[in-house]
């Protein structure tokens, strides 16, 4: 896909259907000029936002009224209704694949990581502290591991992500680097094998009774960081049971 300066203005006002989001999202991966080019049209959109808006004139409820008595048409939301209620179902439906979610993943990894100091909200190196954070802050966390394959726990946020807002936890170690992300609500599939998104393996996998998503560029931290969760997940069981028998 080449740089088209008009998608990529669709794609921050959400107005790509979304087979062409999926295409941009892969394209900026790859494209540090269209990826800033992201970043300008989002800051410009939050300053607009933030100014004040214009006070409306005395006159204007009058007017609508006035507008609402001659105009005696027959509505077109009979069928503007419906049509917008089945685009809404089909978005929903393709933002579910796991194919579209990794690819998002993919994309906000490097887009963390692509910055001179990590965006962190929170700063640790304790699994079980980074855990308490995230669920003061709305978020069901799995058991946290401190790290895996000389990967540390620096710290983590949360990021929007597509349509949905992931808790994004950060691992460095050298010149590796591995995202842990927990996904909310529902992913088709529930769980997917490995991917491919550029230089990266995504894997996204449920653990802990939530949905967990994997990104590094290098395919071996991704199955060591998958058999670290498991192994907590089972720890915390068994602490789980012992703590439960009678003494």
């Amino acid at each position: 896909m080449t740089c088209e300066a008009e998608k990529v203005t669709g794609f921050v006002d959400g107005a790509l259907p979304p087979d062409e989001r999926v295409r941009l999202e892969e394209h900026l991966l790859e494209c540090a000029q269209c990826r800033a080019q992201v970043e300008a049209e989002r800051a410009l959109r939050a300053r607009l936002g933030a100014l004040p808006g214009p006070e409306p004139s005395p006159a204007l409820a009058a007017r609508v009224r006035g507008g609402l008595q001659k105009d005696r048409r027959p509505s077109r939301l009979r069928w503007a209704l419906p049509l917008a209620a089945a685009l809404a179902l089909f978005a929903f439906w393709a933002h579910t694949a796991p194919g579209v979610v990794a690819t998002q993943m993919a994309w906000d990894h490097d887009h963390c990581f692509g910055r001179k100091t990590l965006p962190a909200k929170v700063w640790t190196a304790d699994g079980a502290f980074m855990g308490t954070w995230l669920q003061q802050h709305g978020t069901d966390p799995p058991n946290v591991p401190d790290g895996a394959a000389g990967l540390e726990l620096v710290g983590g946020r949360h990021c929007s992500v597509g349509n949905r807002t992931l808790a994004h936890v950060y691992y460095t170690g050298g010149q590796r680097r591995l995202s842990l992300y927990v996904v909310p609500g529902w992913v088709r599939g529930g769980r997917a094998g490995e991917m491919r998104r550029g230089d990266k393996t995504v894997r996204i996998l449920h653990t802990g009774g939530v949905t967990v998503g994997l990104v590094s560029e290098q395919a071996e931290v991704v199955e060591a960081f998958e058999r670290a969760l498991t192994t907590t997940y089972a720890q915390a069981v068994v602490r789980t049971l012992v703590a439960a028998l009678p003494d």
